[in-house]
This record gives structure tokens, C-alpha cells and sequence, in this order.
């Protein structure tokens, strides 16, 4: 049985992670703010700490700052939790953005333990001299939004997971477990909006980062098609492609982005069709990724503004936020390509990813 310590402000979710560590076995001790975890960490070192970063007396990064400076706890895993993205996160043990996932929850935690005798080098806090700029103060700004809508819903998609293995181990009846599903995926969508406000205001203001690196193409592409398939048994997703001759330098994370958007329209307006087409081509010092539907397409007059923010086109109203081929579209300049579309009415629609091949 380990001691992990858990920092979190919102109550709800204190509960709900201090219930699964010990459902798994674990003794669990409780901090509701960065200074109050600190004092516990001395007084026990924990074999784990969990911690929001957001949270009043110390956030998250500094009591990792702190613990990391103190000979007795600068070797204790730590799993930093937030809704935003803070500046120093990938010195923690592990990252999770809110809402987080249950399965996700306990593999991290079970990972971490493994790696008890880990070593983090001690690494002194960022500076703050630039929080008088107006960047870093619509930042901060964007962090708080991130915590105060993405926070209630992890507490609210974790107890909606917890409802559900619940009723699913006492053979509750279907149409009771379909609530909950429902419920589950209201709730993805609410996330799916906030995280699409936050990165299309991160992009306009230029505070969106890439993680470019060389990686071979086609298996990561049969991935996204492959959990695409799993999640939409109804539809034929049809993947034609080849190794590119030089390896392709790309953020996977946000590349998976851009194709969830183009894959998740196509399979929204595909109309009867039940066949969605991915194809790779070669372009001078560039791959082009085709993803293709046969669908009831885009007019003419909207097509040349897909791509700006909150516009949809008029086939498509009352359906998505107008956020998403905005975003795609500014992911594919950070990275030095670009996303194109063509399309009929009834015919349907072809948006175009090209990628350059080098850095």
C-alpha cells in the first residue's frame, strides 16, 4: 500500500480521486491548497504527490518547485493536473490535462509508483517578471478560464465514469446505463468547446507552441484511421497511402487534431454514404493528405470561408461551432503547410493537409 498525496481545491474532485486511489488500495492523504500539501509532504513524505496546478496559497508548479528543492522530497513522483498548459509542466513526473480520463487516472498512477526511485533534478521556479505584459496577463486570463469551466466538468465526467462501472457491475437496465453514456458524451462535447475557444485564442495570440519532430507517416495515420473505424463501425474508412521518401517532421498531438476535425466532418455530412477516403500524394518538398467524403458538400459562396473563425457553411448550420476548421487550418501554418478544401453541392467535399517534409 503506498501514502500518495493528492493537492486539489475543488472538493468534488479531492472526493472523487481520493475514492478511486482507494478503491486501488492506496492510503490517501488530503491537501485543498499548495501550501497545506507542502506542510503534509514534510510531515510524511508521500510515495506519490497528485496536484492541481491552480490553487490559492501555491500553485501547482511551485509546490513542485519547493518539494524539488528539499533534499527528503525531491525525489517523490509527481502528477501535475490542470486545465491549462503552465510553463515548466513537463518537469513533473507526468502531465494530465482536465477533464481526465478514469483509465487514464489510474494507469498514471500506477506507472508513477513504478518509477518511485526516479531522479527530477532540482529546477528553480520561472520567473514573473513578465506578468505586467499585457501576453502574459491575457494568458493568466485564459489559464483561469481553462480551470474554472474545465474543473467542474473532470469532476462531473469522473463521477459520470464512476456512475457507470457502477451500474454496469450491478447489471443496471440498458436503458439506464444509455443515460449515462449520454450524459458521458455531453459532456465531451462541452469539453471539445472549451479546449476549441482556448487553442483559437492561443493561435491568435501566438502563444500556441508546436512539438515538431521527424516520425514515419503511415503508421500514425493507420492509428487515427484505426480509432476512427473502432468509433464509427458504420462508416467504411477507406486509407491509401505510402511512406513519403524523407521523414516528415510534425507535432502528432496537434496533427491528430487537425485530421479528427477533417475525419469528424466528413463523417457528419457524408449524407448517405457510408465512405470516407484518406489518401497521401507527393508535392515538391511537401506530403498532401486527402480527406475525402461523398457527401452533400459545401456552396460555392461559403466555401471560400471555411476556414474563419465561428463561420459555418450554410449546409452546415446549427451543426459544430465554427471553430474547428479555424483552428485546422492555423495548426497547418504553424507547421509550415497548409489545409485546402474543394467541393460540390451533392458531390461533396475534399480538404487537402500538406505537410512539409523537413524542419
Amino acid at each position: 500500500m503506498s501514502l500518495i498525496l493528492i493537492a486539489e481545491d475543488e472538493e468534488a474532485l479531492l472526493e472523487v480521486f481520493s475514492e478511486v486511489l482507494e478503491d486501488l488500495g492506496h492510503r490517501v492523504v488530503r491537501a485543498s491548497n499548495g501550501e497545506e500539501a507542502l506542510m503534509l509532504a514534510r510531515t510524511e513524505p508521500p510515495d506519490l504527490v497528485i496536484s492541481d496546478h491552480m490553487m490559492p496559497r501555491r500553485t501547482g508548479m511551485q509546490l513542485f518547485y519547493a518539494m524539488r528543492s528539499e533534499p527528503a522530497l525531491a525525489h517523490v513522483p509527481f502528477v501535475l493536473l490542470s486545465a491549462a498548459r503552465p510553463t515548466g509542466r513537463e518537469e513533473a513526473e507526468t502531465f494530465l490535462a482536465k477533464p481526465v480520463d478514469l483509465a487514464t487516472f489510474e494507469k498514471t498512477v500506477s506507472a508513477a509508483l513504478a518509477r518511485h526511485d526516479r531522479t527530477i533534478p532540482d529546477t528553480p521556479p520561472p520567473s514573473r517578471d513578465s506578468a505586467t505584459s499585457l501576453g502574459a496577463a491575457r494568458e493568466e486570463m485564459l489559464n483561469w478560464v481553462a480551470h474554472e469551466l474545465k474543473t467542474p466538468l473532470s469532476s462531473a465526467r469522473l463521477n459520470v465514469q464512476l456512475l457507470l462501472r457502477k451500474l454496469l457491475k450491478r447489471g443496471a437496465p440498458e436503458d439506464e446505463q444509455r443515460s449515462a453514456e449520454s450524459v458521458m458524451r455531453q459532456l465531451d462535447q462541452m469539453n471539445g468547446l472549451v479546449t476549441s475557444i482556448l487553442d483559437a485564442s492561443r493561435l491568435v495570440d501566438g502563444k500556441l507552441e508546436l512539438q515538431r519532430v521527424p516520425a514515419p507517416l503511415v503508421p500514425f495515420l493507420q492509428e487515427v484511421i484505426q480509432d476512427w473505424a473502432e468509433a464509427q463501425p458504420e462508416v467504411t474508412f477507406r486509407l491509401e497511402a505510402q511512406e513519403p521518401p524523407e521523414q516528415v517532421f510534425f507535432d502528432a498531438e496537434r496533427t491528430r487534431q487537425i485530421l479528427n476535425n477533417l475525419l469528424s466532418n466528413a463523417v457528419k455530412y457524408r449524407g448517405a454514404s457510408r465512405e470516407v477516403d484518406i489518401r497521401t500524394a507527393l508535392d515538391p518538398g511537401a506530403v498532401l493528405i486527402h480527406v475525402r467524403d461523398k457527401g452533400v458538400g459545401i456552396p460555392a459562396a461559403s466555401l471560400p470561408h471555411v476556414f474563419d473563425r465561428f463561420r459555418r457553411a450554410d449546409s452546415q448550420q446549427g451543426r459544430g461551432h465554427g471553430l474547428g476548421l479555424f483552428i485546422a487550418s492555423s495548426l497547418a501554418r504553424l507547421h509550415g503547410g497548409s489545409l485546402a478544401a474543394r467541393s460540390q453541392m451533392g458531390e461533396g467535399s475534399t480538404f487537402t493537409l500538406r505537410l512539409p517534409l523537413r524542419s
